[in-house]
């Protein structure tokens, strides 16, 4: 058995620190259950500039946000190791073993994936530099801020005709940029100027911005399309890693196939969060790990109760 860190064997093991991870941490620590949090603090909406769709929280900074759910973790007993988990794998009597970057080693008798996503950010010259601040993947985050302002829609893999459709109805001012691409039907065109949506097609050389402030889009021939805030239609990843090695089911784009308990085809293994297939909401993600909490306890009851009752049944 390889050497495992403070000799622990935890009820469960939550990779992943975000709403999904801390939030099936907390109603796990409510059930006296002992917890470890491995996360490298990496989550996807650091950049925003605020989160929304969540009730009592809407518009707060996700920093805060989790400053906040980490205060809360504090006042029960949840181990948390700041690192990145590189391997895990299922140890047949103690349940799955973990290890982070540094080779550190722990047990749980569960799993909780809340590894979440990773936003393909194409690579133009300024996108990765005003992410988030400016440039934004979800209209249902950060479009009702942008006002009836010209709003700029990036779209090269795929033809963004949804998605151009759907910024129609916050502004009357959408730019459709497809750099190069020409993936539209010609019905699809005819549709989006008749809603009064420009289409550009020419190659984009980089974006135009005055320090943290999106000014426009520069195109190849030099000229500068101005729009004050873009959103990309580019596609994510899922951070799928130790799902693959544990050979969780998964859709093609790599999310994670759960049932109703956010449990994976393995047994012992449930994923919340945007790793899994659903909405790529905060308050979603926070639900799925309070889901994904209560059947993990309610599993962990099944199994010592088994235990005990074999246990006399033998006696």
């Amino acid at each position: 058995m390889p050497e495992i860190r403070s000799k622990n064997i935890w009820d469960t093991i939550v990779i992943g620190a975000g709403p999904a991870g801390c939030n099936a941490a907390i109603v796990l620590a409510r059930s006296k259950r002992s917890v470890l949090i491995i996360d490298e603090g990496k989550q996807r909406n650091l950049n925003s500039q605020g989160m929304h769709n969540f009730l009592t929280r809407d518009g707060i900074l996700p920093k805060d946000y989790l400053l906040l759910a980490h205060n809360e973790l504090a006042h029960y007993k949840i181990d948390i190791v700041n690192s990145r988990a590189v391997s895990v794998k299922k140890e047949d009597s103690h349940g799955f073993l973990v290890v982070d970057k540094e080779d550190n080693k722990y047990l749980g008798r569960r799993l909780l994936l809340a590894t979440g996503v990773t936003d393909k950010i194409p690579d133009i010259p300024g996108m990765r530099e005003l992410w988030g601040k400016g440039i934004y993947h979800c209209p249902y985050c950060d479009g009702y801020e942008c006002g009836n302002e010209i709003i700029g829609l990036y779209a090269h893999n795929v033809n963004g005709y949804g998605m151009a459709l759907a910024l129609r109805e916050l502004s009357d001012k959408i730019i459709l940029f497809t750099d190069g691409a020409r993936y539209l039907r010609a019905l699809q065109r005819e549709h989006l100027a008749a809603r009064g949506i420009t289409i550009v097609s020419k190659r984009i050389k980089e974006i135009a911005r005055k320090e943290d402030t999106l000014t426009g889009v520069v195109l190849e021939n030099g000229e500068t399309v101005a729009c004050y805030s873009l959103f990309v239609d580019n596609g994510h990843h899922v951070n799928d890693d130790l799902l693959k090695q544990l050979g969780c089911a998964s859709t093609k784009k790599g999310a994670a196939i759960t049932n109703k308990q956010q449990q994976t085809n393995i047994p012992g293994v449930y994923v919340a969060g945007d790793a899994s297939f659903d909405i790529h909401f905060v308050v979603v993600a926070a639900a799925e790990g309070a889901k994904a909490a209560v059947a993990i306890n309610n599993d962990l009851l099944k199994t010592d109760n088994a235990m005990i009752l074999d246990s006399q049944g033998r006696e």
